[in-house]
């Protein structure tokens, strides 16, 4: 797992982050995980991402992911997930992120949208990006999948009256 941190060249500078999501205050920036099995797009989308203010964790492979979550799920604000993987496909890992926080807000992302699961495209995740992506497009689709209504939920620590 990599963590994105603050030293930045002259282009790669973070903008002021207009997403940021629940818990984080001014001065601070939101969080997004990446998994994804393809270096070359895991460094790209990283890239992006810092350059949108982001502070960023990568995964390669699906395990490193699922403990990178399980670690700092309260600080994550979306997960982008690539649904084709060695070892896990992206429906088992989604399963295993909703063991450790059923509200998880995950983007799928896939070159190729046949074999997904219809309940993954229909509900299961907050939203869908076709790889490859724009900058532009990934972001809107971060922004949607962050606007994207959860129906609620009893968290682990909560105890019905």
């Amino acid at each position: 797992m990599a963590i994105e941190r603050f030293s930045f060249g002259d282009t790669d500078r973070p903008r002021s982050n207009p997403y940021r999501g629940r818990g984080v205050t001014e001065g601070e920036q939101g969080v997004i995980l990446t998994i994804d099995d393809d270096a070359e797009v895991l460094n790209s989308i990283r890239r992006t991402l810092i350059r949108e203010g982001w502070v960023v964790l990568t995964a390669s492979v699906p395990a490193e992911g699922l403990e990178s979550y399980e670690a700092h799920w309260q600080k994550i604000d979306l997960v982008l997930l690539d649904y084709f993987m060695p070892d896990l496909r992206g429906d088992e890992v989604l399963k295993r992120l909703r063991l450790v926080n059923p509200q998880v807000r995950v983007l799928l992302m896939t070159a190729s949208d046949d074999y997904v699961p219809l309940e993954m495209l229909n509900g299961g995740v907050c939203g869908f990006i076709q790889k490859p992506a724009t900058r532009k497009e990934l972001m809107r689709r971060i922004r949607e999948a962050l606007n994207h209504h959860l129906p609620p939920s009893t968290t682990p620590d909560e105890h019905p009256a």
